[in-house]
């Protein structure tokens, strides 16, 4: 988005947004601005809010309720499977129904769930039903929290009726620096006085320090409650629009963009009165999703696969046209235990537990591996290896 994108946004000065900053009595909280460190090499001030707390432990689940957005950031990092198109996904579960995002949620034994897009506010009615679905299969302590860049203020008071609770406002780069009268500010205040959390949630852009500290300056006279900053990272999606604008990845093995880090980790040790938290790119990777995967692993591993450190699972495949004989056959001649081996039409094989297959490994008939797999819906394949006999 250009710098002057947003502008649209911008309401009158004199508007009823004044007013209800006397009606909500905004305070800054006191106390110091110690600097603390998360996993990861994120950082903050003062607390974390209680979404991020949930993250950090791997025990939020992610529902992207839509890809369609009409923000224009042009850093916006969403994949073109799910960029612009209308489809739904309890993390990399693409969600058909209601119960999809319940089993997904249970599959990972999820504290909370993080709403995002797209915009979840281009489809609010949807959102709103969601959040009282999963309120209703898994209770009020059941923490959700939205991540939005559209100030639809009209759909606050459904979002709060449903149960949200707490949203993460993300204001375009263009208005950072003229934040008071926007729309985008009254979203915080309404938010507020309907008993969400509220705060700013915005990526940490090289060359944009002085904006970035004037946003949150802002928003902090305007009631918001915290502030989080990620690191702007380079994806398939985006690559071609930020090299034109000069920005360039830290080094060859990071999709993290140059400048990004420093600038987020300069405005952390910043004192704005309310808590600022840097996510880092190397977090999602190297906490959230494997405290995520791993959680997941303890729930939906099977007795023949085994749970590796990083939250992976392990199991033997026998490639075979005819996966219930061979299946019937093995249990047999070696008397396999049924819970240690399962038939998979689908796939063509059979699974067994690898410490079984390796001691028969000479015997086998077909191509027999141990593969890793991520304990997700789809079972993405991360390695395989040919077995050998011990």
């Amino acid at each position: 988005m250009d710098r002057g994108t947003g502008a649209k946004y911008i309401t009158d000065l004199n508007s009823p947004i004044r007013r209800m900053h006397t009606e909500l009595n905004v305070r800054q909280p006191a106390g110091s601005n110690e600097v603390k460190f998360t996993a990861g090499d994120g950082l903050y001030s003062r607390s974390l809010a209680k979404g991020c707390t949930q993250c950090v432990r791997g025990a939020k689940m992610v529902l992207f309720v839509t890809g369609v957005c009409d923000m224009g950031c042009f850093y916006c990092p969403v994949s073109f499977r799910r960029n612009n198109r209308d489809v739904v996904y309890a993390n990399e579960r693409l969600v058909t129904g209601d119960q999809d995002i319940i089993d997904e949620a249970r599959s990972m034994r999820a504290l909370g769930t993080g709403i995002t897009g797209g915009d979840p506010l281009i489809v609010p009615e949807r959102t709103a039903r969601y959040i009282a679905l999963l309120k209703d299969a898994f209770g009020r302590r059941h923490h959700i929290h939205l991540y939005t860049g559209r100030p639809n203020i009209r759909a606050l008071p459904a979002l709060a009726e449903a149960g949200l609770d707490e949203i993460r406002v993300h204001p375009p780069e263009g208005i950072w620096d003229r934040f008071h009268g926007s729309l985008f500010e009254k979203m915080i205040l309404e938010s507020r006085k309907l008993g969400m959390k509220s705060g700013i949630e915005v990526p940490a852009l090289p060359g944009m320090k002085g904006e970035l500290a004037s946003l949150i300056e802002s928003a902090a006279e305007s009631g918001a409650q915290f502030v989080n900053l990620n690191e702007l990272e380079i994806s398939e999606t985006n690559a071609f629009v930020l090299r034109d604008r000069g920005y360039s990845l830290v080094n060859d093995y990071s999709n993290a963009v140059d400048g990004s880090d420093a600038v987020a980790r300069s405005i952390v040790g910043m004192d704005f009165g309310i808590p600022v938290h840097y996510c880092p790119s190397r977090f999602k990777d190297s906490v959230q999703l494997r405290e995520r995967i791993k959680r997941m692993a303890d729930v939906v591993k099977w007795p023949g696969e085994l749970v590796t450190d990083e939250g992976t699972l392990l199991k033997a495949i026998i490639e075979t046209d005819e996966p219930q004989s061979l299946l019937s056959r093995l249990s047999g001649e070696y008397g396999i235990p049924p819970k240690y081996i399962r038939a998979v039409e689908s796939a063509k094989r059979v699974e067994i537990a690898p410490w079984i297959a390796e001691e028969i490994a000479s015997s086998l008939e077909g191509k027999c591996y141990i593969v890793e797999e991520y304990p997700t819906a789809e079972r993405t394949e991360v390695e395989r290896r040919a077995v050998t006999p011990r």
